[in-house]
C-alpha cells in the first residue's frame, strides 16, 4: 500500500502543474522537479503526467529563449544561459531558463544506468516534443545549418537532442527501426520545421536516414512533380559534410535501380536525383562522383533507352538549362564529365547540344569575369594532365573540348597556358596529323578575354626544357628510332610557321607566331649551338681517327716509293669514297643521326621565321653567334651521307647566310672569315684538304723539335728552316703528302663556293664586290704568314729570294688545300677583288718560276701535263686572265703553256708575266665602272708593248706546226682588232677562259 505522503505529493503536484500555467516560476522550482523525478522511480504509472510536465518545462525554456526580453539588444539574437551577464532581468529568469537541465541530467542517468526499456520511451517522447516545439516556435524559414545553429543555442532543445542521441546508442536494431520510423513520421507531419532535426540526428543512422529521405522524396515527386524538395535536399546536403561515403553508397544503389527499373517508382529515380541537384552543390558533386565511378559504355545505351521514360516527366523535360549550369558548379570531375559527353557527341545529338550549351555558358562566365567552382577542378594537376591527353585524341570533338577548357582556365591561371603549349609542342603528330589542330587552336588564345597570356612565354618554357635536355647527356632510355622531344618541338614549330605563311592559320593574329619565335631567338640559338658543337666534335673525331690511321701506315713505309704509290691508289689521289666513309659513320638509328636531323629542323625554323633580318632587333653578341653557327652548320651539312641531303642542308645554310649578310655588315665579315678559316684549318678534310700529320705521330720529343732548336740561332742562313726540313735524323723522313692529281670533291666544292657567293651577294646592290674583296683580304691574312711585303706591287725578280720561304708556305697551302684555287677563281670573276690577293699570286708565280728553272738541271726530264707544277702554272695563268690582270695575247697563254719546255716556260713567266705585272701593278685603280655598275679593264684596244709579248711570239713561231691556230688567234687577229676603228667594246677576250676555270677547279 502506497504511503500517504506520496499520494499527498502526487495530489499537490497535480494541482500545482494544473494551476501553474500562468506562473512559470512556480513550475520551474527545483523542488517540484525533484518530486516529479521521484515519481518515475516510485510511481511508474504517473510517467505520462511526469513527461507532460517535463514537456512544459522544455516549452518554458523555449519560450524564454525566443522572448524579446531574452534578446541581445545589440545583435537582436537570443541570449543563452552562458551569456547572461550584466542584465538583471535576464539573470532573474535564468533559473527558469535552465530548469530543464535537471530533467536532462536525471533522464540521462535513467538511460545509461536504468532498465533498457527507458531508452525507446524517452527517445520517442523526445522526438515528438522536439518536433512540436520546433514547428510551434519556428518564426521563419531557415536553412538547416542556420536552424541547427539557432536551436542548439536553446538549453531545452539542446538537452532534448542530447537525450535522443543517448537513447539511439542504447537501442537494439528493432528499436532503432521504430525510432527511425517515428522520426520520419514526424518529418512527414512537419517537413518544413523538422528537417534540421533529421539532419542533426541522422549521423546516428546515416545510411538508413539517407535512404529513407530519398524514398520519401521520390514518393512526393511522383505524386506532384512540381513539389518543392527543399527539406529533403537540405537534409542530404547537411549530411554530406560528415557522411559523404554513406550518401555515395545510397546514390549508387539508387542509380542502379533507376537505370534498371523493376518497380514503378524506379522510373522516377533519375529525374528526382537530377532535380535534387538543383538545390545543393554538395549533392550534385556526390551524384557526379558516383556516376563517374560506375559509368561504363553499356550504361550509355541504357540511358538512351530509358530517356523517353524520364522525359515523360514534364519538369524533367524542361530542365536542360539547369543541367548545363550544373557543370559549372562541380568542384571535381567536371572536366571529365564534359569529355565523356564529348566522346558521345558524334553518336548522339543531345550530347552535342548539351556540350555546346555548357561550353558557351562556361565561356560567357569567363568573359564576364565571374568565378565558378569548375575553375578549381580545371586548375588541378590531375585534370590538367587529363586534358593534355585528350588534346591528342583522334576524336575532334573531344580534342576541341579539351582545348576550350584549357583556354578557359588559362584566363585565370596563365602558367597552365604556358605549360600546355610546352606539352603539346613536345608531342609527335606523325601518326595522327589531325591532332595538331589542338595546338593550332590553343595558340589562337581566347578571343574577347582581356590580358590573355601571350604565347611567347610558352615557347620560352619549352625551349628552356629542351635546352636542359640537350645539354645533359644522361637522359632516360628510349626505344631506337623514337623521335626526341626536341625533334618533335622543332618539327611542330616548322609546321606551324609554314602554315602561318600560307595563311592556313586563322586562329592567330598576323605575324604573331613569327614575332614570338623571334623573341625566343636566343633560346633557339642556344639549342642550335649545343647541337652543332656535338656534331662537330663527332665529325672531327672521326676525321682525326682516319687521318691517324693513314699516317701510321704511311710512316711505316715512308722510304718505299712504290708502297707509297699503292697507299695513294696507284696514281696518287686517295679515293674520296674512302674519306667519306670516315667522315660519316652514323646510321639513322644513332644519336648523331637524330642530332643531325634536329640541326636541320632548327635551321629550317630560323629560315621560316626569317631570323637575322634588319627588322629584327638583335644584340651584337647574338648576331655574331648566329653568324658563326650558320657557318658551322654548313660544314656539318657537308658531312651528310648522300648528295641530296648535302644539297638540302647547303640550301638551308645559303638562305640563312644571305639573309644575315645582307642585313648587317658585321655578320658578313664574320661569316666570310669563318667560311674561309674553317675550310683552311678546321674542316678542310670535307673539301679535299691533304691531311697534315700531328707532331706526336712522329714521336719526337719536345726538346728535339727543329723549331725549338732554331731558337738558339738568332741569325744566319739556317736561322729559320722549320718549313723546309724533310724529317729528323734518327726518326726517319716526314710523311710525304700526295700531291699528284689531288683535287677536292667537285660537288662539295660547288656547295662551298655557293656559300661564299651567298654571303657576298647584295640583293639591293647586285654588282657590289665588297664581299668578294673581303674574301680576298681574308685569304691574304690567313694564307700569308708574314705581315711584311703583302702589298699589291710585284717587285724585281731578285727580291723573291727574300720572301722565298713565305712563298713556299703559300704554295704549300694551295697544294694541301685545293679549294683555294676555286676560291680565287670565284674572286677573279668579280673584278677587281682579285687584286687584293696580289701577294698570293706573286708567291705562286715566284715559286713556279724557280721550280721551272730548277728543271734546267735535267733537260731530258719530260714534263707531264698532269704534273703538279704544270697544273699550278696553268691555274695561275687562268686566274690572271679571268681577273683581267694580264692583257691579250698573254691571257691565252694557259691554253698553250704545256707545249713548251721547262726553260721556255721559265722565260715566259719571267719576261712576259712577271715583268708585265711588275710594270702594271694589279690595282683596283686599273678598272673602271661601266653603266651597269660592273668593273672592267679595257685591254682589247690597247696594244701591249713588245717587250712583254715578243718572247712569246718568237717561241710560238718556232712551233707553228703545233701552235699555228693559236698564233693566228693571239697575234694576227689581235693586231687586226686593235687597228680597226670599232668605237665600242662588246666583251673582252679575257672572259673566254671563264668556263674553263671551273673545269680546272673541279678536276
Amino acid at each position: 500500500m502506497l504511503q500517504q505522503n506520496i499520494l499527498d505529493q502526487l495530489k499537490q503536484f497535480i494541482d500545482t502543474v494544473s494551476n501553474g500555467h500562468s506562473n512559470p516560476q512556480l513550475l520551474t522550482k527545483p523542488s517540484l522537479i525533484k518530486v516529479a523525478l521521484g515519481f518515475l522511480d516510485e510511481l511508474p504509472a504517473t510517467r505520462d503526467i511526469v513527461f507532460d510536465y517535463f514537456g512544459i518545462l522544455a516549452e518554458i525554456g523555449v519560450q524564454l529563449y525566443i522572448s524579446p526580453e531574452m534578446m541581445d539588444q545589440k545583435t537582436g539574437l537570443p541570449v543563452s544561459q552562458m551569456k547572461q551577464e550584466g542584465n538583471p532581468h535576464q539573470q532573474m529568469r535564468a533559473e527558469e531558463y535552465e530548469s530543464f537541465n535537471m530533467v536532462k541530467t536525471s533522464l540521462q542517468n535513467l538511460i545509461w544506468k536504468g532498465p533498457p526499456a527507458w531508452s525507446p520511451l524517452i527517445a520517442n517522447w523526445s522526438l515528438e516534443l522536439v518536433a512540436k516545439l520546433s514547428d510551434k516556435y519556428t518564426q521563419r524559414r531557415m536553412t538547416i545549418p542556420a536552424s541547427c545553429n539557432y536551436w542548439l543555442e536553446c538549453s531545452a532543445m539542446h538537452g532534448l537532442l542530447t537525450l535522443i542521441n543517448s537513447c539511439f546508442r542504447k537501442l537494439s536494431n528493432s528499436e532503432a527501426e521504430t525510432c527511425v520510423e517515428t522520426m520520419l513520421s514526424a518529418f512527414h507531419r512537419y517537413p518544413m520545421t523538422f528537417d534540421w532535426i533529421v539532419a542533426r540526428l541522422g549521423g546516428c543512422f546515416p545510411y538508413k536516414i539517407i535512404m529513407q529521405i530519398l524514398q520519401c522524396g521520390i514518393k512526393r515527386f511522383v505524386d506532384d512533380y512540381r513539389c518543392h524538395l527543399d527539406s529533403e535536399a537540405g537534409i542530404l546536403d547537411y549530411m554530406t559534410s560528415c557522411h559523404e561515403q554513406q550518401l555515395r553508397a545510397a546514390f549508387c544503389e539508387m542509380l542502379k535501380d533507376g537505370l534498371a527499373p523493376k518497380k514503378p517508382l524506379d522510373v522516377a529515380i533519375v529525374p528526382f536525383l537530377l532535380i535534387t541537384t538543383n538545390y545543393s552543390d554538395a549533392i550534385l558533386q556526390s551524384l557526379v562522383n558516383v556516376f563517374i565511378d560506375i559509368y561504363t559504355d553499356d550504361m550509355c545505351d541504357a540511358i538512351v533507352q530509358k530517356a523517353p521514360l524520364w522525359l515523360s516527366n514534364k519538369m524533367f523535360a524542361d530542365m536542360q538549362p539547369s543541367l548545363n549550369n550544373a557543370v559549372l558548379r562541380l568542384n571535381q570531375h567536371g572536366a571529365k564529365l564534359l569529355l565523356m559527353v564529348a566522346k558521345l557527341a558524334e553518336k548522339y545529338v543531345w550530347c552535342q547540344e548539351f556540350l555546346d550549351t555548357s561550353m558557351q555558358e562556361l565561356e560567357q562566365w569567363v568573359l564576364n569575369m565571374r568565378t565558378f567552382p569548375l575553375l578549381g577542378d580545371l586548375a588541378s594537376e590531375k585534370t590538367k594532365y587529363m586534358l593534355w591527353k585528350s588534346c591528342l585524341s583522334t576524336n575532334l570533338l573531344e580534342q576541341q573540348t579539351a582545348v576550350r577548357l584549357l583556354l578557359v582556365v588559362s584566363s585565370q591561371h596563365p602558367h597552365i597556358y604556358y605549360q600546355t603549349i610546352s606539352q603539346l609542342l613536345r608531342k609527335s603528330y606523325a601518326q595522327n596529323p589531325n591532332t595538331i589542330g589542338a595546338l593550332m587552336r590553343l595558340l589562337g588564345g581566347q578571343s574577347g578575354v582581356l590580358n590573355f597570356p601571350n604565347i611567347t612565354q610558352g615557347f620560352k618554357m619549352v625551349l628552356e626544357d629542351i635546352t636542359l635536355q640537350e645539354q645533359v647527356n644522361n637522359r632516360l632510355p628510349v626505344e631506337p628510332g623514337t623521335p626526341t622531344e626536341a625533334y618533335n618541338t622543332f618539327y611542330n614549330l616548322n609546321l606551324l610557321t609554314k602554315m602561318h605563311k600560307k595563311n592556313q592559320f586563322p586562329h592567330t593574329k598576323p605575324q604573331l607566331l613569327t614575332q614570338s619565335l623571334n623573341e625566343c631567338l636566343p633560346k633557339i640559338i642556344q639549342i642550335l649551338d649545343c647541337t652543332i658543337q656535338k656534331l662537330l666534335l663527332r665529325m672531327d673525331k672521326v676525321a682525326a681517327e682516319l687521318s691517324a690511321e693513314k699516317f701510321k701506315k704511311q710512316q711505316a713505309n715512308n722510304n718505299n716509293h712504290e708502297t707509297m704509290q699503292d697507299l695513294y691508289n696507284g696514281n696518287g689521289p686517295v679515293k674520296r669514297p674512302k674519306l667519306e666513309e670516315g667522315e660519316v659513320t652514323q646510321t639513322d638509328e644513332t644519336p648523331d643521326a637524330a642530332r643531325m636531323r634536329l640541326a636541320h629542323l632548327i635551321v629550317e625554323l630560323l629560315n621560316n621565321i626569317e631570323a637575322g633580318t634588319r627588322c629584327t632587333v638583335l644584340r651584337t653578341p647574338l648576331v655574331l653567334k648566329l653568324a658563326v653557327l650558320s657557318v658551322k652548320y654548313f660544314f656539318v651539312g657537308l658531312s651528310e651521307t648522300t648528295v641530296i641531303r648535302r644539297a638540302a642542308a647547303a640550301h638551308r645554310a645559303y638562305a640563312l647566310l644571305q639573309r644575315q649578310c645582307s642585313a648587317r655588315k658585321i655578320a658578313r665579315t664574320v661569316c666570310l672569315r669563318e667560311l674561309v678559316e674553317s675550310a683552311l684549318f678546321y674542316h678542310g678534310h670535307l673539301l679535299g684538304q691533304l691531311e697534315e700529320y700531328e707532331l706526336d705521330e712522329l714521336k719526337i720529343p719536345e726538346h728535339e723539335l727543329l723549331i725549338v732548336q732554331n731558337l738558339h740561332t738568332s741569325s744566319g742562313s739556317n736561322s729559320n728552316r722549320s718549313v723546309l726540313h724533310s724529317g729528323v735524323i734518327g726518326r726517319g723522313l716526314r710523311p710525304v703528302l700526295p700531291i699528284n692529281n689531288r683535287s677536292c670533291d667537285a660537288e662539295k666544292q660547288a656547295l662551298y663556293l655557293k656559300a661564299l657567293n651567298a654571303c657576298c651577294m647584295d640583293m639591293e646592290k647586285p654588282n657590289n664586290v665588297e664581299g668578294y674583296s673581303l674574301v680576298s683580304l681574308t685569304l691574304v691574312e690567313l694564307v700569308s704568314t708574314d705581315v711584311m711585303y703583302n702589298g699589291l706591287p710585284f717587285p724585281d725578280e731578285e727580291f723573291t729570294r727574300v720572301t722565298m720561304e713565305r712563298d713556299m708556305q703559300i704554295r704549300r697551302a694551295f697544294i694541301t688545300s685545293p679549294v683555294l684555287w676555286a676560291v680565287l677563281g670565284l674572286i677573279a670573276t668579280h673584278r677587281p677583288a682579285l687584286c687584293y690577293s696580289s701577294v698570293l699570286l706573286r708567291a705562286l708565280c715566284a715559286t713556279c718560276l724557280h721550280h721551272w728553272r730548277g728543271k734546267n738541271v735535267n733537260k731530258f726530264q719530260p714534263t707531264s701535263a698532269n704534273d703538279e707544277l704544270m697544273l699550278c702554272t696553268k691555274k695561275l695563268l687562268q686566274l690572271l686572265a679571268i681577273g683581267q690582270l694580264i692583257p691579250p695575247p698573254l691571257s691565252n697563254l694557259h691554253t698553250i703553256i704545256e707545249h713548251f719546255e721547262a726553260p721556255e716556260i721559265a722565260v715566259l713567266l719571267r719576261e712576259c708575266i712577271w715583268n708585265y705585272l711588275k710594270d702594271h701593278v694589279p690595282s683596283p685603280a686599273l678598272f673602271h665602272v661601266d653603266n651597269n655598275g660592273l668593273h672592267w679593264r679595257n685591254t682589247s684596244q690597247v696594244k701591249v708593248l713588245p717587250q712583254y709579248v715578243d718572247t712569246l711570239r718568237h717561241l710560238m713561231q718556232k712551233k707553228l706546226s703545233k701552235l699555228g691556230p693559236h698564233y693566228h688567234q693571239m697575234f694576227i687577229m689581235s693586231d687586226l682588232h686593235i687597228s680597226s676603228t670599232v668605237p665600242a667594246i662588246a666583251e673582252p677576250t679575257a672572259v673566254m677562259p671563264k668556263s674553263s676555270i671551273e673545269v680546272v677547279e673541279l678536276e
